[in-house]
């Protein structure tokens, strides 16, 4: 008996050019779907299994360029704001060598955000929270004998949450999950 595999629907689609460079450009895959009459899991597996490599890796050199050049020019405003620094200094004016100094940090700061070295917002890490895997835990054992409602369960915070690369809770849908003491 030979297997055989579907088509890939997004593949098929008549704007499917439209539809790799919205994915290259980071449009979300439920977006896409939506705009273009598609199912979300089936944009989302042409994305991770049919996208063109080419084009991902070219999308992904032209963002490098782009932020190679903005962290030039950001380099370049802070040689300046040095050389300001330097000069009020050697002239005696303190006033404008404080305003060169501040300009000068806020350049570096920038520059650290930029290369990744200083974050900013906040991060927040459920995985480890206790009240959430008290929660994973009760979802888990509600619905052990119903399999499908598992499914469905993690179908729809899938969903949600709007997570198209894996499954949430994939231990879960299998039933592997180990109950916490």
């Amino acid at each position: 008996m030979t297997k055989v595999s579907a088509k890939c629907k997004t593949c098929q689609h008549p704007e499917i050019n439209k539809i790799n460079e919205q994915l290259i450009s980071g449009v979300p895959v439920r977006e896409v779907a939506k705009q273009h009459g598609l199912n979300h899991m089936s944009v989302n597996r042409h994305r991770e299994n049919h996208l063109p490599k080419t084009l991902v890796k070219a999308q992904a050199l032209q963002e490098q360029s782009a932020a190679d050049e903005l962290l030039e020019r950001v380099e370049s405003i802070y040689d300046e704001a040095w050389k300001l620094v330097k000069k009020a200094e050697s002239d005696g004016k303190y006033q404008p060598a404080v305003g060169a100094l501040k300009e000068a940090r806020n350049s570096l700061e920038l520059i650290g955000k930029l290369i990744g070295q200083l974050k900013t917002g906040t991060e927040i890490n459920i995985t480890y929270n206790t009240e959430f895997i008290a929660v994973r835990g009760a979802i888990y054992n509600a619905l052990l004998p119903y399999p499908e409602a598992r499914k469905a369960v993690v179908e729809a915070l899938n969903q949600e949450l709007d997570h198209d690369d894996q499954a949430l809770l994939p231990e879960v849908i299998e039933g592997e999950y180990q109950e916490w003491d």
